[in-house]
């Protein structure tokens, strides 16, 4: 198959290089308005499948015909341009996994199935494959009743000044902290202030860390509606982190008023992005991510609770982030699974809807790259 990936950042860099070292894929092109990105990486994967071009989204007509030519998109883009990358692959009639999701790209479902286009949206590691274990404990049970999903991308050790060094944007994780959360509680979706709902949890191969409310629900907001009482998505961090972010939130450093500072009119929050990108940003420190899926309901009349766990840490042999390896490979084996026809629902399918039925050849797939999945069932028969 022949493979388009967006983006040529951490997690673009690790869906090309698991595309390319699949025997299933013939030809891997790299995409990004800056082309020396595309040389870089194609001279690092060192691949005669690997090419790079640059290539500006806005321009619809040039991307579109280069999605004409390949059998599977993987997005890897920024989410600002996550439609309009969706929207041209429906034009081109070719499918596309995206790291990213709007509300709106629920405005391509019936034109991507008229074109027998599937898009998966949010397809990476939470939202991605926390969505598909949530689904698949779904699947599992007569009636659902609650779905619990805690994640987090950690350095292995807490770090000064925050005890975290970012593997993302820093301008999406502020704005993260400084936005509402949606959980849904006795059936509704209600907002909440991120960070609170502050609790402890333990890893295996970590210890304890902490947890807050986030708005990571994504896609299961839609698609587990009248599904499930309760439900809600946290962040794990190292402990005391939540409350020193707290402290520059609550003191006005993630503001987006303009404030006079001398003669000159200053916003906050760009401030603070500006100064922390520098203080967080992953050096030299290695990884991991935890993630943590309970569903609990019914299934033949007595009490089930199914839960997934996840820990997988830095990869030392090719130098691979365990966030760019759980979110990158997440997405790269699920472009697969589209291209080669496992996949068969056409329009807008969120990963939940898309891997349930596929269950244990995506995880096996995941296994194959050293990212394990622990299930945990407990039945309580009821009086």
């Amino acid at each position: 198959m022949r493979v388009l990936v967006l983006g040529c950042g951490k997690m673009g860099s690790a869906i090309a290089m698991d595309m390319a070292q699949s025997d299933e894929v013939s030809k891997v092109v790299l995409g990004d308005f800056n082309e020396k990105k595309t040389e870089q990486l194609a001279a690092r994967l060192e691949s005669d499948k690997v090419s790079g071009q640059r290539v500006d989204v806005m321009d619809q007509q040039a991307t579109k015909k280069l999605m004409k030519n390949v059998d599977i998109v993987v997005n890897a883009l920024p989410y600002e341009i996550s439609f309009l990358a969706g929207k041209t692959a429906v034009e081109a009639g070719v499918h596309l996994v995206d790291l990213s999701y709007e509300e709106q790209h629920w405005k391509l479902d019936t034109p991507a199935k008229e074109a027998g286009v599937t898009l998966v949206p949010d397809c990476g590691v939470a939202p991605g494959l926390a969505n598909v274990l949530a689904g698949y404990g779904v699947s599992l049970m007569d009636e659902a009743e609650e779905i619990h999903i805690l994640c987090g991308g950690i350095p292995q050790k807490p770090v000064p000044p925050l005890g975290y060094r970012i593997v993302f944007s820093t301008q999406g994780l502020v704005d993260m902290y400084c936005e509402k959360a949606r959980i849904v509680m006795n059936g509704k979706i209600v907002e909440v202030d991120t960070l609170s709902g502050l609790e402890k949890v333990e890893f295996p191969g970590v210890g304890e860390l902490e947890a807050f409310y986030t708005d990571g629900l994504s896609t299961l907001l839609r698609t587990m509606k009248g599904k499930v009482k309760n439900m809600d998505e946290k962040t794990a961090r190292w402990p005391g982190h939540a409350e020193k972010i707290r402290a520059f939130r609550d003191t006005g450093f993630f503001s987006t008023e303009p404030i006079q500072v001398d003669d000159v009119k200053i916003i906050p929050r760009k401030v603070a992005v500006s100064i922390l990108d520098k203080t967080i940003r992953l050096g030299g420190e290695e990884d991991v991510t935890v993630l943590r899926v309970d569903v609990t309901g019914k299934k033949d009349g007595n009490k089930v609770e199914h839960s997934f766990v996840m820990v997988d840490f830095f990869d030392k042999q090719r130098r691979v982030t365990s966030m760019a390896r759980t979110t990158g490979y997440t997405a790269s084996i699920v472009g697969r699974m589209v291209a080669r026809g496992d996949i068969k629902e056409r329009g807008v399918v969120p990963p939940e809807i898309a891997l349930v039925g596929k269950f244990k050849r995506f995880t096996s797939e995941l296994a194959d790259r050293g990212i394990r999945v622990q299930e945990i069932s407990r039945v309580k028969r009821l009086l």
